[in-house]
């Protein structure tokens, strides 16, 4: 009993660092989005989504310039990271981008021009890797 109490207690009076490891990977990833959204208004892009929920996914940003809509997907990490944020997009993750972009058109149609693009972030360096055709997103459309 004593051993259960005491379990209780330190789980009760601190996080463990998983949790803490945890929230500054979403501060990170928040802050990440943010500067990355203010550099696309820079760059004469308008915002049409911010953290998108579609179902148990999220879309980062959606904006549009003109008649491109394209789907921002933001990686954070912090500098000299085991895995750096230009890597991080695994095939199954760009897989539910692309079924969860699919399911918010299904509901907002677009008739025009849409593009993907991964925006990653090392520290405070940011890169904006090239944009992605729709087609190379192979959804049908």
């Amino acid at each position: 009993m004593w051993q259960s109490m005491n379990q209780n207690q330190n789980s009760d009076t601190r996080p463990s660092s998983a949790s803490r490891r945890g929230k500054i990977a979403r501060q990170t990833g928040l802050w990440a989005e943010r500067v990355t959204l203010w550099l696309l208004w820079l760059r004469g892009w308008d915002l049409v989504a911010w953290r998108q929920k579609i179902g148990r996914y999220e879309l980062d940003l959606l904006v549009t310039r003109g008649d491109n809509l394209r789907l921002i997907e933001v990686k954070a990490r912090k500098r000299g990271a085991w895995i750096s944020a230009d890597i991080a997009l695994t095939e199954q993750q760009r897989l539910r981008l692309q079924r969860a972009l699919q399911q918010w058109l299904d509901q907002i149609p677009w008739p025009e021009k849409i593009t993907f693009q991964r925006v990653s972030w090392s520290g405070t360096r940011c890169k904006f890797h090239p944009p992605e055709n729709w087609e190379s997103l192979k959804i049908q459309r």
